[in-house]
């Protein structure tokens, strides 16, 4: 579906921009378009959307297989959503808790908080622009210093976010006629962080480039695109930083889909040396009437894989709609440069039902043959999507 884009005229506008050329606004319009949680996370499934616990899990090694070599795709992408709003939350809870009083410098265009949690200084700034298509946008930054002593503060996370539509009104509340949409990019530097917080373990930085836009007929289209620049998750990571993307889009009610790219530890084939294999995966998941139906595709190449080989895995879901549906199939092989199963195992847990692989999904992928092998190249899409 196309969606048009209305530029309101000034006149309606005047929260955003004043008929007359001046651009203050309150309090809580500045509020309004902060970088907050709810506009920047990523989510799976309906749990995914609520702010994470603030403590990082024990410190694990990032195979995707447990010891039997399950792939445990779907689940995999699910445990790599949760690292990314963990992470988000880092920083967007400082956010949250500073603009929750009013700001200490206020020009009309530009307001500075600053407020002292905990031994750290935080000081938040947004600056609005208005643009000529009726839009504003609101160029923030967090930057964050200790209480105590005289060091400089430290930029952690910036960005910017511009908002079409009612000045006060997000993509999750908008009427039905209206369109609003909020696009931007924040960046989280981690590194940065851990030189005011020195309890701090993640490292590196990761840039969040993401849309919300409002479809006045159907509801809420979330996306976006995660950019990993020698990142290393507060929990620790056997391959070292990682630099790499993720991309996700989701329709509340709908489905959904992510794809990331990045290196892990297989199981299987053998693998002594823990070497780290190059993972493309790709999940793609819908509402049925009987809950979501999920599918997760993935290949590999390179680590303890032998040239030309290639690693592939598939596994799917039917489940709940608030949690993460259980995995009724599951199948991976390893095939050599001409697509012949070298050797591979598939498993259908008899729980899930006589057909736990949706044909919504394509073809499953075959054991002996790589006829229906996922088609990576192809663009990904979901069930049901705009």
């Amino acid at each position: 579906m196309k969606l048009t884009r209305k530029i309101l005229p000034c006149c309606t506008i005047a929260a955003l921009v004043a008929c007359g050329g001046s651009s203050a606004q309150s309090n809580d319009t500045f509020r309004a378009n902060a970088p907050t949680f709810d506009k920047l996370a990523v989510a799976q499934n309906d749990s995914d959307s609520a702010p994470p616990m603030a403590e990082a899990p024990a410190n694990t090694t990032t195979a995707v297989l447990a010891p039997e070599c399950h792939p445990h795709l779907f689940e995999r992408t699910g445990e790599i959503i949760h690292r990314v709003n963990r992470h988000f939350f880092k920083l967007v809870a400082h956010v949250e808790d500073v603009i929750s009083d009013n700001p200490k410098l206020s020009s009309g265009t530009s307001k500075t908080w600053d407020k002292v949690k905990e031994g750290v200084d935080r000081k938040f700034t947004m600056t609005a622009v208005a643009n000529t298509d009726g839009s504003t946008t609101y160029n923030f930054e967090l930057d964050v210093k200790s209480s105590t002593g005289t060091a400089d503060f430290v930029k952690v996370m910036s960005g910017s976010v511009t908002h079409t539509g009612p000045a006060d009104a997000d993509a999750a509340d908008a009427g039905p006629a209206v369109l609003v949409e909020d696009k931007g990019s924040v960046t989280f530097d981690y590194s940065a962080l851990s030189t005011v917080v020195t309890s701090e373990h993640a490292r590196g930085q990761i840039t969040d480039t993401f849309d919300n836009l409002h479809d006045p007929a159907k509801g809420v289209k979330r996306s976006a695109t995660l950019a990993l620049t020698a990142f290393l998750p507060e929990e620790g990571d056997v391959h070292g930083p990682r630099t790499g993307s993720y991309s996700w889009e989701r329709e509340p009610g709908v489905g959904g889909k992510f794809q990331f790219d990045t290196s892990v530890v297989l199981l299987c084939p053998t693998n002594t040396a823990n070497a780290a294999a190059d993972v493309t995966t790709v999940s793609r998941w819908y509402h049925s009437t009987d809950g979501v139906h999920g599918r997760s595709d993935s290949k590999a190449t390179g680590g303890q894989i032998a040239a030309g080989n290639t690693w592939m895995g598939v596994t799917c879901a039917k489940g709940p709609t608030a949690s993460a549906p259980a995995e009724g199939y599951w199948m991976m092989k390893l095939e050599d440069a001409g697509g012949a199963t070298m050797v591979g195992s598939a498993v259908q847990d008899g729980s899930a039902g006589s057909t736990p692989c949706d044909t919504a999904f394509g073809a499953v992928p075959s054991l002996t043959s790589s006829a229906s092998d996922y088609n990576f190249s192809a663009a990904v899409s979901f069930p049901g999507e705009w």
